[in-house]
Parts: structure tokens; sequence; C-alpha cells
């Protein structure tokens, strides 16, 4: 089984989501040629990436992911905010994709993610997202119980550094990880840097879970994007906390097979068990499951060419998809 645990689907808010979007992928598309580096692109220079910001079909989602032989993909919910520079942000089904009622509103944020799960249930695994400034601790414990035992939702994700509050403010989170943890749900959090001017650096610093996991052993936890750049940090909390996990998504992007290889290395080194680390693409943000996929199944071909020791291939299927299904608690 082969799981891609970090995609995205429907849209996020209008009318900020593409200054959104175009923040946060610049400087990759920059970095790989496709954007000019020597003034800040126009309109025309976008021309060709608009998928980016253009609301995601979730069946050509499942396309993508068939034709390299993804067997299933998590889909996230983006938590709803109105209070940043990129206005009203969150998940709504603009396209009409779903059957979720009335019109496109990103406080029906988990009833997208549910109502896509539910069309498609071979193929997606949903989690909820939730904010917990925006209506405050005591709505979002509610809503996260909606969303795990009326819509059943698998779980939970968070952007702290995008919706402006520290996971260890506990006037915020505590009544939330506690309802978390109550529930066994793994709880996903963007833990890492981002391009996006609006989304304070500070907030999304990896060491701010360790204070997460002290106060909640039992919460079972995933670092998204392995806390790029802060990686040796979370290697070291994730190491450190018993239940929690992260994933490679946007990290398997920016790394070479070779530097992927290393990391892996550094993960074990480290003394953290590979079976803490589960594979995502970010989709559709950066590369394609097409490409990502072969990329990691082939990482041993690196410890060929460097005459150093291979990963052995059942921790990579491990990483591929096992791994996330038990951070998750799916049978």
């Amino acid at each position: 089984m082969i799981i891609d645990c970090h995609n995205h689907v429907l849209g996020a808010g209008y009318p900020g989501y593409e200054k959104f979007i175009k923040e946060m992928t610049l400087g990759y598309f920059r970095s790989i040629g496709k954007l000019p580096t020597e003034r800040l692109p126009v309109d025309e220079d976008w021309e060709g990436l608009e998928y980016l910001w253009e609301p995601i079909d979730p069946e050509v989602l499942i396309a993508d992911h068939d034709k390299c032989g993804v067997d299933k993909s998590v889909v996230l919910g983006v938590a709803p905010s109105d209070y940043t520079a990129y206005m009203v942000r969150g998940t709504i089904d603009v396209k009409g994709f779903t059957d979720v009622p009335g019109p496109p509103s990103i406080e029906k944020t988990n009833d997208y993610i549910a109502a896509v799960v539910k069309k498609y249930p071979d193929k997606l695994i949903g989690m909820a997202a939730i904010n917990p400034k925006f209506r405050g601790p005591r709505a979002a414990v509610e809503e996260l119980e909606r969303a795990i035992q009326d819509l059943k939702l698998t779980g939970l994700k968070l952007y702290p550094c995008y919706d402006h509050y520290a996971p260890n403010d506990w006037e915020l989170t505590y009544a939330l990880f506690e309802k978390a943890q109550q529930l066994g749900i793994l709880v996903m959090v963007h833990q890492a840097s981002t391009p996006v001017i609006d989304a304070p650096l500070e907030l999304g610093r990896p060491f701010l879970l360790d204070a997460v996991g002290r106060k909640f052993p039992d919460l079972k936890l995933l670092v998204c994007h392995a806390g790029m750049p802060w990686v040796d940090e979370c290697l070291v909390m994730v190491a450190k906390q018993p239940n929690f996990y992260l994933d490679l998504s946007y990290t398997n992007s920016v790394y070479s097979r070779k530097e992927m290889y290393r990391f892996l290395m550094k993960a074990k080194a480290f003394g953290m068990p590979w079976s803490k680390i589960c594979w995502g693409t970010d989709y559709p943000g950066f590369e394609f499951p097409e490409t990502l996929l072969p990329k990691f199944q082939t990482v041993n071909e690196e410890a060929k060419l460097l005459g150093e020791p291979e990963i052995p291939e059942e921790e990579i299927d491990k990483m591929l998809g096992k791994n996330f299904m038990v951070a998750a608690g799916i049978t």
C-alpha cells in the first residue's frame, strides 16, 4: 500500500489565494529556472503555472496518483481565517466538485473534505482543518468533535504560522490538543518555514512542538515538511518524543536523491527510527507524484554510487505507506 500523506484539494479562499500561492512557490520556481530572478514576476511569467491556484479537482488528483502507482492520498483541509493579508482563506468548493449545499464558505471546510472522501472512499483519506484563533478554543473543540465523530474524518491538520498563533499558546491550543489526545487521532502540524510573507517564521520552528509532546505524551503528532529548513531540530525532537512522526512533503522536492539518502542516514544516526517517517508530496505545489515516487523508491542507487550502506527495501516500503497507517491508526 503506497500512501501519499500530504495533498491539497479543492480551493482555499478568494480573492487572496492566488497571492498566497505565488508567494509560496516563487522561490522554488525561480530555483528551477521557471520564473525570473532579476525582478519580480509579472502575470505573463506565471503562464503555465495557473494550476497552482486553480481549484483542484479530486478526480484529477486521483488520476495523477493512479498513473504512478499510488494507492491512496491523504487530503488536507485548509483551516479558516479572515484576518491575515490573504483575506478570506480556508477550504471552499467554488467549482461544485462536492454535494455540500449552499454558497461556498470557509465555515464548511471540513464538510467539503468529508464530502470528497465519501465520494472516493477507496482512494482518499481526509483530515480536518481547524484554526483555534478563528472562532476561539471552545468552538475549535466542538468542530473537532463534529469532524471526527460526525463527519468521520481521520485526523486533524493545523497551520500555526499561517494562522498567527504558536502551537504552545495554551490559551488557544490546550483544549484542542487535549481533545485530540482523548479521541486518539493523529494531528498533522505545518511546523516548518514558509516563503509566504504574512506568516511569522518564529511560529514555524519545530521545537515549539516539544512542549506539546511533554504536556500531551499520548498525543500522536506528525510534523509536516520535516521541519524544513530546521531539519536537524525536527529530527532531534521527533526522535525524543515517542508518539511523534514527520513527513517528507516539500522536502523531497527540494532535496536531490543524494540529499534524501543523506537525510535518511542522518535520521538513523540521530536515533530517529525510519518507522517515524512518512512519504508525501504536498500535491500539487511543487513536483508531482510521477516524479517524486520513483525518486524516493530509487534512493538506494545513491548508496551504491557512494559505496555506503543501503536502506532496507522493507523500510522504504514502510515509509511509503505503512508508517502513516500506524501513525493515523488505519487498519
